[in-house]
């Protein structure tokens, strides 16, 4: 993990048809992460034939189209949505972070456990 200007980011590793690992800025205010179009096409997420709508932070409304993936974070995994979108770095959105069983910790500027997380999939392999 690492800081900049009282914003919390994280690596994590993203797998849809392929993985890699991805820096995300967190995002208390997004309900899910989001990710741009290429990024998500290079890792092969799972495009739903879904569009929702999306406020963003200037007030904007959009309709955005939902993917599907597995993400690990500190340990944890587990299959999380993804908005694909125009956006200037990925997004982790707080049901990501849920459903992971971690919270931002503002004292510290960093992600903390809070309870055990929801689901252990086992789908990212050892490698």
């Amino acid at each position: 993990m690492c800081f900049a200007m009282g914003h919390v980011y994280v690596n994590a590793k993203v797998k849809g048809k392929r993985q890699g690992t991805v820096r995300f800025l967190v995002d208390t205010g997004a309900t899910y992460c989001l990710v741009p179009e290429e990024l998500a096409r290079k890792l092969g997420l799972f495009k739903t034939p879904m569009r929702q709508k999306v406020r963003l932070a200037d007030g904007k409304t959009v309709r955005l189209p939902v993917a599907g993936g597995l993400i690990r974070l500190d340990g944890r995994e587990a299959a999380t949505w993804f908005w694909i979108g125009r956006c200037d770095e990925p997004l982790l959105g707080v049901e990501t972070l849920e459903v992971l069983g971690l919270e931002v910790d503002p004292k510290k500027r960093r992600l903390k456990a809070v309870r055990p997380y929801a689901t252990r999939l086992g789908g990212f392999g050892r490698r």
